[in-house]
């Protein structure tokens, strides 16, 4: 172990195989906090390999707690987060409209590592019980189609790790990992990332896992989701293929500055005024980063389900069925 650590401190690639033995090792606790880190930003500054995060993905898989329940066409829109960028939680709305849209959404997610606001941030200060008090993740999905899969309940083997991701402050190789190990196996994925030049990684990795039904995404303005002013490029991995293609924010709407989010409550307020459509521009945004979802599953091409998306917000379906997942608390009204 020894050797490899120097080999990854000094730039080196690994092989498959000395990824597995490695990251094995950092999961079952044989490296020190320091090696730990050290390793995590050598990988980072050289680039992570399809190898490298495929057996990863495989070590993790093996050791987390599933979620056993029916998969028949469960998506996730879980992205690597870590832009940097303090957007509104894009990927978390998309979740809530298409399982307002009536489709099976197992989404997976976590506080904020290097961000202002994660995915768990948000559904906490709307109100939502990320703990299922009176009932369980199983129970709350078959009675709603939804549930929020928080990450550290079923990969108990990376809380040390996750301690000094948090210290570390810039996004890893984890980040890559977080949405391939869904304790819910999804049918389909849509995976945001921040970084444009490590998607073409990312799409070679799914495939070496012989995954399907994934769409792999990235902004040229630097974004994890369908960007409002710039050209993002999707590769979408299906039956051992790869489809590029990439999606125009102005072929849909008048391109705008995505608005930054300044602190958790200012998180919320966008989060609701794009969710019910009051905020015009960030509902067509919300609507777009949906389309790529039914894209994904096959549901309609990226217009269509751009329209099916945004008529549905305007009509209020997210938001009662937002209200729905938060008991029945008038979320959205409070804040009209």
């Amino acid at each position: 172990m020894n050797e490899i650590i120097r080999r990854l401190n000094s730039g080196e690639k690994l092989s498959r195989g000395e990824a597995a033995k490695f990251f094995e090792g950092m999961i079952d606790g044989a490296l020190t906090e320091a090696e730990v880190a050290s390793t995590l930003m050598a990988i980072r500054q050289r680039g992570e390999t399809p190898g490298e995060l495929s057996a990863l993905v495989t070590a993790l898989d093996r050791r987390k707690r599933r979620f056993e329940l029916p998969r028949a066409g469960t998506i996730d829109t879980c992205g690597t987060g870590g832009d940097g960028k303090s957007t509104v939680n894009i990927s978390t709305a998309v979740s809530i409209i298409l399982a307002s849209l009536g489709y099976a959404v197992v989404k997976h997610g976590n506080s904020a590592q290097s961000g202002k606001v994660g995915s768990a941030d948000i559904l906490k200060d709307l109100g939502f019980d990320l703990e299922y008090s009176g009932t369980s993740p199983e129970g709350f999905f078959q009675k709603h189609g939804f549930v929020f899969l928080m990450a550290p309940h079923y990969h108990p083997s990376l809380r040390a790790i996750g301690k000094i991701r948090r210290e570390i402050r810039v996004p890893t190789i984890f980040n890559y990992v977080g949405p391939l190990v869904n304790p819910a196996d999804p049918v389909f994925q849509i995976i945001g990332i921040s970084r444009l030049d490590r998607l073409e990684m990312l799409a070679d990795a799914i495939m070496e896992m012989g995954r399907s039904g994934i769409t792999v995404y990235s902004s040229e303005d630097g974004f994890d989701e369908v960007s409002s002013r710039s050209r993002t490029l999707c590769i979408t991995v299906k039956n051992g293929a790869k489809d590029r293609f990439s999606i125009e924010p102005s072929d849909f709407f008048t391109p705008f500055d995505p608005p930054v989010v300044k602190d958790r409550d200012n998180a919320r307020e966008l989060f609701l005024a794009g969710l019910s459509g009051r905020d015009g521009n960030l509902a067509n945004l919300l609507a777009l980063n949906t389309a790529l979802a039914l894209y994904t599953m096959g549901e309609s091409g990226l217009e269509g389900g751009f329209t099916k998306a945004r008529e549905h917000i305007m009509k209020g379906g997210p938001g009662l069925k937002l209200e729905e997942l938060l008991k029945g608390e008038a979320v959205i009204n409070a804040h009209h």
